[in-house]
């Protein structure tokens, strides 16, 4: 179905920006570092046993390799890790960033792989597994005698964690999701053929499910399920309408599977208009649903009530229960509406949430071209998915504290596979999404950064460093013959403070604003053309529905946080064996103020007393009992961090 605008494919755009370009090289160099033997141990274990094999027959398809260790990785959710993982690896294949040495590095490793998992469902041929991939652990002899088990206990309400079953719909959105983005982004052939296989699996599954069954498989945690079933729907309809005969004859199977994990009971809830309808809900099991509605309404136009389910979801989200960050949840979980002062904890905003809720919210502008979604996406990739990576390491965050005073916590190479492990291989390989959209007459600029957009008919380069300047400048050049056919749509950002201006050829124009852009029209860009455009920068202030006192501070683009040192950095364990933060840099996070006799006041004069440093990102607060040096949040890896502060005014007499 048609979209109204198309993000720029991955391969088009390339990150000029120095930070983020090393951050994705951290994060390649840490893909390649990993043995690809031990994340297919489990995959090939699995299809060994289907088979028959004996334990000595399964080590050696495992080529004498094991598991990587660890309750993610040897457990029941085990092979999570592989699925996001060739995700990272196909997107990174067309990153325009790699050197020729990375690109064949990473393309013989995805190749490497998917190969491996179609000798795993050759080797299951002929059985009930056929076109089935696993990569979980045997926690005993009942699993290795049915290597279905999760799947069936699921399907009976069994889910003790480490006997009878995890989540193993979940892990399967991942793998299947993986493979899906092998072909969808990487091209490769093979992956289809898996895919393909692996969906009719699925789909013979669900044809069996009773009424019952299917709505106690919906109360169990399945990612996306109707997401990646929908996805590969889309890819065999499009293959067959473009005349291909890769497509597979029975892809409307698919279709129907995705159906059957469309949780309409749960939809429906979002507009009833009741307050506290997620109230303890496990946030990153309910986000992927509605992203699986957006799914359907992406595959089906006609069916806009699931577009409805999605938009309301979204806005219930970020007006709701999301921090200044773009980031939501305590503990994982949503809590009451607009309580989130008191929600501040060590253990908020999980990355796998914000990863979704990102995604979420560019395939919603894809959808219906409203700004809104834009402004949300700037906002969390700059002060959530870029917080997430610490710089020197490349590894990443599960949580992020809102609470003051903690450190961020992140994993390592190979000892703990998060969740939020394998959405950051996502995300940091795809930084150049969402930076341009297009539609059949206008470009959109949607996220301002170095970057530079190659096309058939043009070429856009962008150079804009808001650390050191609130200019930005973009170069449009068509390619010899050509001429630019559309009009330029360049996103106002929701920072912008003071007049913003724009400059064309050097002279200034006066840009007509639309729906949220300034507009330049194709006559003015047709030969190519130099543009400038100014975004002026200050402070802003951000405080909570339960917390009117309590604020978060922005300069422009960047959320920024007080530096608190490393004197109390230490550690725990949590949940399942997750790493936190656990002991706070600061008594209170109070903050006197002796400069004004009220909160409002203070506020109303934060350019007085939070003062940006000549030359730095750096800022001085002033005014209060505390001597805090505030700075961009997204580059805090090394100390504990303070983004929210509690504000007391001066007593009456």
């Amino acid at each position: 179905m048609e979209k109204m605008y198309y993000a720029s494919k991955l391969a088009d755009v390339s990150v000029k920006d120095r930070y983020l370009d090393e951050a994705f090289h951290l994060e390649v160099k840490n893909l390649l570092l990993l043995d690809p033997d031990r994340l297919l141990a489990g995959f090939r274990e699995t299809a060994g046993l289907i088979k028959g094999m004996d334990d000595d027959g399964c080590i050696a398809l495992m080529k004498g390799k094991k598991r990587y260790g660890g309750m993610w990785e040897d457990g029941l959710i085990g092979g999570h890790t592989l699925g996001h993982y060739i995700t990272a690896l196909a997107q990174a294949v067309v990153n325009p960033a790699l050197s020729a040495s990375e690109k064949k590095d990473v393309a013989d490793r995805l190749t490497y792989i998917l190969v491996a998992l179609r000798q795993c469902q050759e080797l299951v041929k002929g059985t009930k597994g056929e076109g089935f991939l696993f990569g979980a652990a045997f926690p005993s002899k009942e699993f290795r005698d049915n290597p279905f088990l999760q799947f069936d206990n699921v399907e009976h309400g069994l889910q003790e964690l480490f006997t009878q079953a995890w989540v193993p719909w979940y892990t399967m959105h991942k793998i299947l999701t993986g493979i899906n983005a092998s072909f969808k982004i990487a091209g490769d052939p093979l992956a289809l053929e898996i895919a393909n296989d692996l969906g009719i699996w699925i789909a013979k599954r669900t044809e069996s499910w009773s009424e019952e069954v299917n709505r106690t498989v919906l109360s169990i945690e399945y990612g996306g399920m109707n997401d990646c079933l929908y996805e590969l729907y889309q890819i065999n309809r499009d293959l067959k309408e473009s005349g291909s005969t890769l497509y597979h004859p029975e892809f409307e199977r698919f279709a129907e599977a995705a159906h059957r994990f469309d949780d309409e009971e749960l939809f429906e809830k979002v507009l009833s208009g009741k307050e506290n309808i997620f109230n303890n809900v496990h946030a990153n099991t309910t986000i992927p649903k509605f992203i699986g509605a957006l799914a359907r309404y992406e595959t089906f136009h006609e069916e806009t009530r699931y577009l409805e389910y999605a938009e309301e979801f979204f806005n219930l989200v970020v007006n709701k229960h999301t921090y200044v960050t773009g980031g939501n949840s305590e503990n994982e979980h949503f809590g009451e509406d607009n309580v989130l002062d008191a929600e501040r904890t060590n253990v908020n905003n999980e990355t796998c949430n914000t990863h979704n809720m990102l995604k979420f919210a560019r395939r919603l502008y894809e959808q219906t071209g409203k700004k809104k979604y834009l402004d949300y996406a700037d906002r969390t990739f700059v002060n959530a998915i870029m917080p997430s990576q610490n710089h020197e390491t490349g590894f990443t965050t599960y949580f992020q504290a809102m609470a003051t005073g903690y450190q961020k916590v992140f994993n390592n190479l190979d000892g703990n596979f998060w969740c939020c492990t394998g959405t950051g291989y996502e995300n940091f390989t795809k930084l150049q999404d969402g930076v341009f959209f297009t539609d059949k007459e206008k470009l959109v600029v949607a996220l301002y950064m170095a970057a530079e957009l190659k096309t058939e008919d043009y070429s856009v380069a962008m150079d804009c460093d808001f650390n050191a300047s609130d200019e930005v400048k973009i170069a449009m050049t068509p390619e010899e013959g050509k001429s630019l056919t559309k009009d330029l749509y360049l996103a106002i950002p929701t920072w912008v403070q003071g007049k913003l201006t724009v400059k064309l050829g050097g002279d200034e124009y006066a840009a007509a604003e639309k729906d949220g852009f300034l507009v330049i029209p194709k006559d003015e860009l047709s030969g190519g053309c130099e543009i400038e455009i100014k975004l002026p920068m200050g402070i802003t202030c951000h405080n909570l529905q339960d917390g009117k006192d309590t604020y978060a501070f922005m300069y422009g683009p960047y959320v920024l946080s007080a530096r608190l040192g490393t004197a109390k950095m230490m550690t725990k364990s949590h949940g399942v064996a997750v790493s936190v933060a656990c002991e706070k840099a600061v008594d209170s996070d109070e903050i006197k103020i002796d400069s004004e006799k009220s909160v409002d006041a203070f506020i109303g004069n934060i350019d007085k007393y939070l003062v940006k440093r000549d030359g730095e990102m750096e800022f001085d607060l002033l005014g209060t009992d505390k001597k805090l040096v505030f700075t961009t949040h997204y580059n805090q890896y090394k100390e504990s961090y303070g983004i929210y502060w509690t504000f007391v005014g001066q007593r009456r007499l």
